[in-house]
């Protein structure tokens, strides 16, 4: 029977956005498109002033270097530390997106269960000219990472992280760094990046449900795919051989 015309429109949609760009395309995926481009540190709801986030940010990123000293954090530069939190589970300003749409599309259908879920799609470049004027993604390596973000003017720009773990590496990850405006960055630029064809987001309704798992099926993406460590291998096990009714 084949995909529904639904779901091929959506793919048309991403191959011309795809094709806008040059292929020059980030994605993020959205188990509700209803939420926000925020970070995990700026979705916190910890008040109006961005001195109260930085603050936070700060204390979090001294607790976890000096506890986790054992794991050779001290011989770590800042943004590796900052990459280990974010791995770990910490709330940072750093926002996972990837370089894979179909990578993308597995974390969109994860808790989706009614409603839609959602595709969000970046060019790193046109937003790293409107961030810092230059349309370059650059891999951070200068140890100032505490001291860079305590500018209160500072925008978010995309960034090229080390590839440090195995999770990373299988997911295609990169990351957005979230500036200091307390908006979300489908707002912090106004509608320059939607204009300019460098932003984009796609709704996929619940109708194309069984389309988008047939299609992460035919590319050999699960959970193991992209976690390729033992808590993903267990969870790739249980998604084969439990089925849902028995939950």
């Amino acid at each position: 029977m084949g995909f529904s015309a639904s779901w091929k429109d959506i793919m048309d949609e991403v191959d011309d956005f795809s094709k806008l760009n040059s292929g020059l395309v980030w994605f993020r995926g959205h188990s509700n498109s209803t939420y926000s481009l925020d970070s995990g540190l700026f979705r916190l709801k910890i008040g109006t002033q961005i001195k109260e986030y930085i603050e936070l940010e700060l204390q979090m990123f001294h607790y976890f270097k000096s506890l986790g000293y054992l794991q050779d954090l001290e011989e770590r530069n800042d943004w590796t530390i900052v990459y280990s939190m974010q791995h770990h589970g910490l709330r940072t300003r750093l926002l996972d997106w990837s370089e894979s749409f179909v990578v993308a599309l597995f974390f969109a259908t994860l808790g989706w269960n009614k409603g839609d879920c959602c595709i969000w799609m970046v060019n790193p470049e046109k937003l790293n000219q409107e961030s810092i004027g230059v349309s370059q993604i650059k891999l951070p390596i200068k140890n100032d990472f505490i001291k860079k973000h305590s500018e209160l003017n500072l925008k978010s720009r995309a960034i090229f992280p080390n590839k440090s773990n195995q999770r990373i590496v299988a997911q295609h990850g990169v990351f957005t760094v979230q500036g200091n405006s307390l908006k979300p960055l489908e707002s912090e630029f106004g509608d320059i990046l939607y204009k300019n064809g460098g932003l984009k987001k796609i709704n996929l309704p619940m109708e194309i449900r069984e389309d988008v798992y047939h299609f992460l099926r035919l590319n050999g993406i699960n959970h193991f795919s992209l976690f390729p460590d033992l808590d993903g291998l267990s969870r790739h096990i249980n998604d084969i051989h439990i089925k849902p009714s028995w939950i």
